[in-house]
């Protein structure tokens, strides 16, 4: 049975929609201009930079930096990076590696069975590591040049880079490149959304103004209806009926893995579900990642987890109203506080737009970010 509905990356039959985002960001590559994805985790940033970066047909090298808190780990994630990016503009061949030397004359080159591998040379030892990832990407730069090819760097979880001790001077050193290169398209992501707008917003920090920055946001009922019912008729030989869909939507919020999840379940089934048989699913979903979800509550201060547990009752537009400071029994000015930091640990968000299948949903509207954690507050208020 295919896996329809991925919980980690979505390509190919996988993909669902995201028709105007992906051609925003098709529109910035071809254009050479640089992007920071923000978001939620979980929100298919990376799936939306892979379809992206397969349907321009251009060379993609993935940098992930999760956990990357010193220089050596930035810098060696960064080399591998860049190996994975000539390995797709050169042949394969061992007759290659002196050229590549020759360009990558600061650092030793070998050819495995992977492809080709950069390292800082032994040499080198002493070689600073913002000299390192500097000389490194103006030496992609170069090669790309050469070989007439546009390549995109994707730099994942990027926030995490703020831990490494030459932190300033490496963004700096990556600024430099990005500015002068029009043949490295530059796209970064991460999973802190504060942080990451903190690096890319903040006018003392060296990546400002660098990027044109898409928000990405839930997308649409109707945007997920095609591409639900597609994958039904093709697993049941039969669409959903409009009750099961829309009780779909009302149980994730349009949570992009939340959908995949609770579709997940579903599709294990060997009929289409029926309404009742949604939310045992659901109760599935919790089933499984209960213990996940105690450990990110555990994870707040009592009155954080005292103003989750109301929000989740009580969505609410004004928090410090006489109804909401009343249910959570807590002051206005305490309340204002702690909302602005769960918003900052993206465990709520402010709801952007309506949608006609989810009218629970309101416009400026203060929710519980994940809904089976939101689930799960309303089960045990």
């Amino acid at each position: 049975m295919q896996d329809y509905f991925p919980s980690k990356l979505a390509q190919g039959a996988q993909f669902c929609n995201r028709i105007k985002e992906k051609t925003e960001l098709q529109k910035n590559i071809d254009k050479g201009r640089h992007t920071v994805i923000i978001a939620p985790r979980r929100y298919g940033k990376s799936s939306l930079v892979l379809k992206a970066a397969a349907e321009s047909a251009m060379p993609l090298a993935s940098i992930d930096l999760f956990l990357a808190h010193d220089d050596s780990a930035v810098t060696k994630r960064i080399l591998a990076g860049i190996s994975q990016a000539v390995s797709q503009i050169m042949p394969i061949e061992q007759k290659i590696l002196n050229k590549l030397q020759t360009v990558f004359n600061n650092f030793r080159v070998s050819l495995n069975a992977g492809g080709f591998s950069i390292e800082a040379s032994i040499a080198t030892t002493g070689f600073d590591p913002v000299d390192q990832i500097f000389t490194a990407l103006t030496s992609l730069d170069t090669l790309a040049n050469q070989k007439k090819k546009k390549i995109i760097l994707f730099i994942d979880e990027f926030q995490d880079i703020k831990e490494a001790s030459s932190s300033k001077a490496i963004q700096g050193a990556i600024r430099h490149v990005a500015q002068e290169t029009s043949n490295i398209v530059f796209i970064f992501s991460g999973s802190n959304r504060r942080l990451l707008t903190e690096l890319f917003d903040n006018k003392s920090k060296p990546l400002y103004m660098l990027c044109d920055t898409f928000h990405l946001e839930r997308m649409s009922s109707k945007s997920y209806l095609p591409h639900i019912q597609k994958l039904a008729k093709k697993r049941w030989n039969e669409k959903l009926s409009d009750i099961v869909f829309n009780k779909m939507v009302s149980l994730t919020e349009l949570h992009p893995y939340y959908v995949n999840l609770l579709c997940h379940e579903l599709w294990k089934l060997k009929h289409a579900p029926k309404f009742e048989e949604v939310f045992a699913c659901w109760q599935e979903c919790y089933n499984t990642h209960e213990e996940r979800l105690i450990a990110e509550l555990e994870k707040l201060t009592a009155k954080q987890q005292d103003i989750l547990k109301t929000l989740a009752v009580y969505p609410a537009i004004e928090p410090t109203g006489q109804g909401f400071v009343s249910a959570s029994k807590t002051p206005a000015s305490t309340i204002n506080q702690t909302i602005r930091a769960l918003i900052n640990k993206d465990m709520v968000y402010k709801v952007k737009r309506t949608d006609d299948a989810l009218p629970s949903l309101i416009q400026n509207q203060l929710r519980v970010l994940d809904p089976l954690l939101a689930y799960a507050l309303k089960k045990y208020s």
